[in-house]
């Protein structure tokens, strides 16, 4: 009996393993075919990883050549290829169905941004089995730089003074000093702080910078003039020498621009004793007695570097002067703006670069005028809505009462300020004459004066000097929006007011507007 039931159990156990046997063999392709997917899948995702990635470093490094699109294509396929993806004949435009692998297409999207698709192959090692041919994969990135923020006006006269430009008064020209001017006369970057030794670090060798830009092919001429409205006559005759740089073709760095030969190089001279005597009388609030002379021509659409540097060496020269550039064969004031009701699309435009200095007298105003004066800053696009806006003023507000920040909407904006020349500049940090600024400043803010409101504002308080210090103002873009009025282009142009009961504002000043953020950028 128990032979029986022995043989039983092996019959069983027999039976048993046959099913077991059955199953797998039943179960061994599907867990085959899932354990190759797990790897492909595997693989196929770590090739679309650094698809993007390269798509990503191609977007950022061909970005920076627009709106040359050539280089900007060039340069993208190379850190494509660099990393890996060479480009195959097949593919320049979207759509793209390649059929060969992988395929690098760089797209223009605008003058400041360009898109970079890459379509490579996911491999079919162990899926073969159920899979005929490998994974299309895909993968994109866009890229955009942000232009330098726009200092000056939204017409194409930079610094007119007394001119009716646009039909408005400039309200100030531009300021250009020796090397052998105290960095404490206004002028941030064209100072030297003494002959022969140059104390102040900021200075520039080149002088200021500016960009043209002219926005279509047309025969213009940019001209310039030197004036002699100052306090003291002469001390405003000075010279000035223009350099004119060829159109740029990586608008986020002019270095390349300058580090070839100007394609024009003129001295505007002094204004002639006739036109300024020594004495300054002769000169009229009405009107700008000195000539304009062209520095050169300009055919061609772009954004040309210029540099304005005072000519002389010597330290009773300063140099007052304006920028303008018109259609070839003006006479006259001619201007045109970007904003307002007789806004043109065309409209040239000069504008500093980084920082602007300008000067302001209480005589070009008229007797009470200067109570509230207002000169355009900056243009501030809507790209920039979240970011901080640091305004940077130099030697600000002497005999002026108050300064305060004006949004294109015509609000005052809230700002807190503090002195940056110890922390920023390492400049004669410590100096018993900066009363309580010899170091820098925590932020603060200031009420405008009394009948004025509670906006805040930078001003003069006992105790306070702002002579030779930089004031940096501090406003938040939070929400963000741009002045738009139904047919017009949006006004996105920022002001600084001058307040000043006394009708003292006779003022040399550097301005220096930046945002916070990287200027070149990954949007999708």
């Amino acid at each position: 009996m128990d032979n029986q039931v022995a043989i039983e159990g092996s019959r069983e156990q027999e039976g048993e393993a046959g099913y077991v046997l059955a199953m797998t063999a039943l179960l061994l392709v599907p867990l085959m075919i899932f354990a190759a997917l797990a790897v492909d899948v595997g693989g196929w995702y770590a090739e679309a990883s650094e698809a993007q990635r390269t798509a990503d470093a191609a977007a950022l490094a061909g970005v920076v050549w627009m709106p040359n699109e050539t280089k900007a294509v060039n340069a993208a396929l190379a850190v494509a290829a660099q990393n890996g993806f060479v480009d195959q004949p097949g593919c320049d435009d979207l759509p793209c169905n390649p059929t060969a692998f992988p395929q690098v297409v760089v797209s223009r999207l605008s003058s400041q941004e360009i898109r970079v698709d890459i379509f490579t192959e996911g491999e079919a090692y162990f899926g073969s089995v159920v899979m005929s041919d490998d994974i299309e994969i895909q993968r994109y990135a866009t890229a955009q730089y942000i232009l330098p923020v726009p200092m000056g006006n939204p017409t194409s006269t930079i610094g007119g003074g007394t001119d009716l430009v646009n039909g408005q008064q400039t309200n100030f020209w531009l300021r250009a000093m020796t090397e052998c001017e105290g960095r404490g006369t206004g002028d941030f970057i064209g100072s030297g702080g003494g002959c022969p030794t140059n104390t102040n670090p900021n200075h520039r060798d080149e002088g200021h910078t500016f960009i043209v830009d002219v926005p279509t092919d047309a025969p213009y001429q940019l001209q310039a003039r030197t004036t002699c409205f100052e306090n003291g006559g002469q001390q405003a005759n000075a010279g000035m020498r223009f350099r004119l740089f060829d159109a740029d073709d990586t608008l986020v760095d002019d270095n390349d621009n300058v580090a070839v030969p100007p394609i024009a190089e003129v001295t505007v001279p002094r204004p002639s004793t006739a036109i300024c005597p020594a004495n300054g009388s002769g000169w009229t609030r009405t009107s700008e007695p000195a000539p304009w002379v062209t520095i050169s021509s300009i055919n061609l659409a772009g954004r040309y570097v210029l540099q304005a540097k005072n000519d002389e060496y010597n330290a009773a020269r300063r140099s007052l002067y304006s920028l303008r550039i018109v259609p070839t064969g003006t006479v006259g004031n001619w201007s045109c703006t970007r904003i307002g009701p007789t806004a043109s699309a065309n409209c040239p435009n000069i504008f500093a670069r980084d920082y602007l200095t300008a000067y302001t007298d209480a005589r070009m105003f008229a007797a009470g005028e200067i109570g509230q004066a207002r000169l355009y800053l900056a243009e501030i696009d809507e790209i920039h809505s979240g970011k901080t806006m640091l305004i940077e003023l130099f030697d600000p507000a002497d005999g002026i009462d108050s300064v305060r920040i004006v949004d294109p909407h015509g609000n005052y904006a809230p700002l807190t300020w503090y002195t940056i020349d110890c922390s920023d500049f390492a400049y004669q940090c410590g100096q018993p004459s900066y009363g309580e600024f010899g170091s820098p400043s925590a932020p603060m803010s200031q009420t405008c004066p009394a009948g004025v409101g509670t906006v805040s504002c930078v001003k003069q308080a006992p105790g306070i000097s702002f002579q030779d210090r930089t004031i940096r103002i501090v406003i938040p873009l939070t929400g963000y929006a741009c002045q738009k009025t139904v047919g017009l282009p949006d006004n996105c142009w920022w002001q600084v007011e001058y307040d000043d009961d006394n009708a003292n504002a006779t003022e040399t000043t550097t301005w220096g507007v930046s945002l916070t953020g990287d200027p070149i950028r990954l949007t999708e």
